[in-house]
């Protein structure tokens, strides 16, 4: 059974987050600071749990940003449960971030879909490390000559933005637009001193920070250094920083990361401080293309003789939702259409996931859709549908001179 999580659950919720914490981090911090309702922060989603048998087996989040937040304790077969609840919901599902066997599940849902582009789909490591193991005057023993670290204040702003987003843009996530609000939550944020930084004079070169944060846990994140000022240990000196203040302000009892499974240089410097591996993690991003627009126009006529006007897409396309007719067929040499499958469906948007569910019918591959929003009775865009079928795509001959026999209709 799939539900928002009420106000009577948030013990239960937390209870099963806290039991798989390392890969609940973004869930829970979440949870804590925005609450589990959608509101206007980017990070803020309607939680949702599943339960069986009166416990709590997952618990997901589609955050405005389109990130769906996910811990299910590896369970892969409860992806597409998943997947379809999201889908029912106004925002768009851009990625996944949860644990990987669950993530992975998603992420092949998310990539058979012919829309949806990959951005960032790597699996990654997840490192732990307990900070009563740190050692602060080993750390201090090891400073770099002319180097100032220390932690990020709101004044270090406009040098901040500069290495974060090319942090970004180094591992195609997303950037965020410039502007007053981005500026604002840096200030935010470096008062609760979650960023540190490596300073060469007065140039900032290095930055680390806290990217999530609960109980005694802290999840690190945003580790760059720029490629001219690599090798100098700079991202080591903001990380002893962080892992000093982490233990000694902050109060955490360990830290969590992950980074990409084939990042050699990170994972040397992440497992050097003492960092040990403690499983994997999925940080999974994309984008649906957007909806392509109508080029033109087709007039199908019918075995009764009435026109039926239809647009024309590109296949694959992201379509308005809505009931409608569809006809998927192929252009042929002279302008013509060739119709490869006709049908009627309760939803036009819903059409890429029928076409992939039939993909191995052994059908031809069409390279365009047709469509036509019709708000009427199912039965009467059946009758449409037979109509066309009957006049295109006859049961006992070809669909068109020199065409293969098609389907004569589908309904779906």
């Amino acid at each position: 059974m799939i539900r928002d999580v009420a106000e009577n659950d948030l013990e239960r919720v937390r209870g099963f987050l806290e039991a798989h914490v390392e890969t609940s981090l973004f869930l829970l911090s979440n949870l804590a600071i925005l609450g589990p309702r959608l509101g206007d922060h980017f990070n803020s989603g309607n939680y949702r749990l599943i339960e069986a048998a009166g416990q709590v087996i997952a618990v997901f989040c589609l955050t405005r940003r389109g990130n769906l937040l996910v811990q299910a304790g590896g369970r892969a077969d409860l992806a597409e449960a998943i997947l379809e609840a999201c889908e029912g919901q106004s925002i768009e599902v851009r990625g996944v971030i949860g644990e990987w066997l669950t993530a992975e599940a998603l992420w092949h849902l998310l990539r058979a879909d012919p829309r949806f582009e990959p951005t960032h789909g790597t699996k990654d490591v997840l490192y732990r490390f307990p900070l009563a193991a740190f050692d602060a005057a080993t750390a201090h023993a090891a400073a770099l000559p002319g180097i100032t670290v220390r932690a990020l204040e709101a004044a270090d702003f406009e040098q901040w933005e500069r290495l974060n987003t090319a942090y970004l843009a180094e591992l195609h996530l997303p950037v965020p637009a410039p502007g007053e609000s981005r500026e604002a939550q840096f200030a935010v944020r470096a008062r609760a001193r979650l960023w540190w930084g490596a300073f060469d004079g007065s140039r900032l070169v290095a930055i680390v920070a806290l990217n999530a944060t609960y109980g005694s846990l802290g999840q690190v994140g945003g580790v760059y250094t720029e490629p001219a000022d690599r090798g100098r240990g700079l991202a080591r000196a903001a990380m002893k920083c962080l892992m000093e203040d982490s233990r000694d302000h902050h109060r955490f009892d360990q830290l969590i990361l992950f980074t990409g499974e084939e990042n050699r240089g990170a994972r040397r410097l992440y497992e050097s401080l003492g960092f040990e591996v403690a499983g994997a993690y999925g940080l999974l991003l994309g984008a649906r293309r957007p909806q392509a627009r109508a080029q033109m126009h087709h007039k199908w006529p019918g075995q009764s003789g009435e026109l039926y006007t239809y647009e024309v897409y590109e296949w694959p396309a992201r379509l308005s939702p809505g009931p409608g007719n569809f006809i998927f067929a192929t252009s042929r040499s002279d302008g013509g259409w060739r119709p490869v499958l006709i049908g009627e469906c309760a939803d036009l948007a819903a059409l890429a996931a029928h076409d992939r569910l039939r993909g191995g019918s052994g059908r031809q591959q069409a390279s365009h859709v047709h469509v036509r929003l019709n708000f009427n009775p199912g039965a009467a865009r059946r009758r449409e549908a037979n109509d066309i079928a009957a006049r295109w795509m006859p049961p006992d001959g070809p669909a068109l001179s020199g065409a293969s026999q098609g389907k004569k209709r589908s309904a779906v």
